[in-house]
């Protein structure tokens, strides 16, 4: 899940800097390291005051006692608030964050710690949208994220300090438009799709709430943009009893691999062999990623694309045939689950921090022209 641990950040006067003292008191235990899980974090000050015409009992209550997972020390919390710094750990099971909270029981900064539930409001606003990603971490590997190209803003020595906890692969990535004004994936709306779909991994995963919480984020770094499929079908196949609604649902699974295949390999008037490459294409060009990335690897090859071809057959059925529900739900985690597949045989030069953006990035540069040729008008 996405856990918050939640420091009161006045209570470190004489460290200069909270953010240094509150990461030495997170990771020094090596708790997270010796997990191995694969997780991102955002960090940030969640309030620093109480904002005009806010109502201080309601907002109390929406950040704290609207969430499925809550530890706290209630007498820190109440001194604390509102001057609450938040790290935002996506993709952390409860389990880990239990641990975490007991690990820094004596800390005096820290408060607590919350699942956040981005399909609700108040902790999308202030537990996403206002805390900027800070690292991808999995066992001793880190990444510090930075934004559209911006390596200029990247301090090496705060990458060097996380050596001192154990990180020994570390690195830049950048994020791309995510999280800028160009990111279009940031409503409740969105992460409703991403619940949605959430849910429906919940129950057919083997892993479980875990499985589906990492698979979700998986995606979300491939293209965000899937879930408007994801979601879309999920949603549909909760309230389908008719024939046609099921159907449905098996075309936006459909469509779901189409949005996948333009992400993986976009569609060309070239040809591979006698197969076409167009944009209707779509099981070829799957093929066609699997081919280029497993050069060498026949085994690999043929067992991903056998996949590629029974995902998309069965989807395909449903559209056509009498299918029950769990049938097409099953055909719906096995795409998720093929997509993780696909993305694992060489994750970094699949993720695109672009890609989902690039209509809005195409909207700002015509407004940036529209707007000289007024001004040379």
């Amino acid at each position: 899940m996405m856990i918050a641990l939640l420091f009161d950040w006045t209570r470190y006067p004489e460290s200069g800097n909270y953010w240094h003292a509150i990461r030495r008191a997170v990771f020094a235990p090596g708790i997270v390291q010796r997990s191995g899980r694969h997780m991102k974090l955002s960090v940030g000050d969640v309030l620093v005051g109480i904002e005009r015409g806010q109502d201080p009992e309601k907002l109390f209550d929406a950040l704290f006692n609207s969430s499925e997972f809550s530890f706290f020390y209630e007498d820190r919390l109440q001194k604390g608030f509102p001057t609450i710094f938040g790290m935002v750990f996506e993709n952390m099971p409860r389990e880990l964050g239990a641990e975490l909270h007991e690990a820094l029981r004596t800390h005096k900064g820290y408060v607590g710690a919350v699942s956040v539930h981005l399909d609700y409001g108040p902790h999308l606003a202030l537990y996403r949208n206002r805390l900027p990603p800070e690292y991808r971490i999995e066992g001793t590997r880190l990444r510090g994220f930075y934004s559209m190209g911006n390596l200029d803003g990247c301090d090496d020595g705060d990458l060097k300090q996380m050596r001192l906890y154990g990180y020994r692969d570390i690195g830049w990535e950048d994020t791309g438009a995510s999280r800028t004004i160009l990111d279009d994936y940031d409503t409740p709306r969105h992460f409703e799709r991403v619940a949605a779909f959430q849910r429906l991994l919940t129950e057919g995963l083997p892993g479980g709430e875990d499985g589906a919480h990492q698979l979700v984020m998986l995606l979300e770094d491939v293209n965000p943009r899937l879930f408007n499929a994801l979601g879309a079908a999920a949603e549909r196949l909760n309230d389908a009893e008719t024939e046609e609604e099921i159907a449905q649902v098996a075309l936006s699974g459909r469509r779901y691999l189409e949005q996948l295949a333009d992400t993986l390999f976009p569609a060309t008037e070239a040809k591979r062999g006698k197969r076409v490459l167009d944009k209707a294409a779509y099981r070829n060009r799957l093929w066609a990623f699997v081919e280029d990335r497993t050069v060498g690897d026949e085994t690999t090859l043929l067992s991903l694309g056998r996949e590629v071809d029974r995902v998309v057959s069965e989807m395909n059925a449903g559209l056509h045939a009498d299918r029950p529900k769990i049938q097409i739900a099953k055909a719906l985690v096995d795409a998720s689950t093929l997509t993780a597949n696909l993305f694992a045989i060489n994750p970094e030069p699949v993720r695109d921090g672009y890609f989902a953006y690039s209509g809005a990035l195409r909207a700002f540069v015509r407004d940036l022209i529209a707007q000289r040729d007024r001004l040379d008008a």
